[in-house]
């Protein structure tokens, strides 16, 4: 394979790697995991709300792993009320659901990230040069001390 073929393509794979880390991160922090909608059934069946008045009593509700906020429309309006998961939702969902979308989304950052430098490393470098001399020995120390 030409010199300039292998780098274009270990240069786009790792630039996809990278973009995939970083959509992984972003995907973390998001607050629109899950959409839904709330009827609020008492006060339509108050009114009797048929039609496009129903819509009056259609609220929304919103969440991702840390935070979310729900907006409940009873006819008068939408009042928003903000929640967060660790201190208010602890007691109805389990912490482990949690813990494990966050460790399992570190994970796949973390080796999207390594998976980039590898392809950085074959694309610029010499990667057999580079796994046996001394910093070989300090990558594969590396790696070890962390699995």
């Amino acid at each position: 394979m030409p010199a300039q073929q292998k780098k274009l393509i270990f240069c786009t794979a790792g630039l996809l790697s990278l973009a995939c880390a970083l959509g992984a991160a972003a995907a973390v922090g998001t607050q629109l995991w899950v959409r839904g909608s709330i009827l609020c059934s008492t006060g339509a069946l108050l009114v009797n709300a048929s039609g496009p008045e129903l819509h009056k009593f259609i609220g929304h509700i919103q969440y991702g792993l840390f935070s979310g906020q729900r907006v409940r429309q009873c006819g008068l309006g939408g009042r928003p009320f903000h929640f967060s998961f660790f201190p208010d939702l602890l007691r109805i969902i389990p912490a482990s659901i949690h813990v494990s979308v966050i460790l399992f989304c570190t994970v796949l950052i973390v080796f999207a990230l390594v998976g980039a430098g590898f392809f950085m490393l074959n694309a610029f470098g010499s990667p057999y040069e580079t796994l046996q001399g001394p910093m070989g020995l300090y990558l594969w120390s590396f790696i070890s001390c962390e699995c």
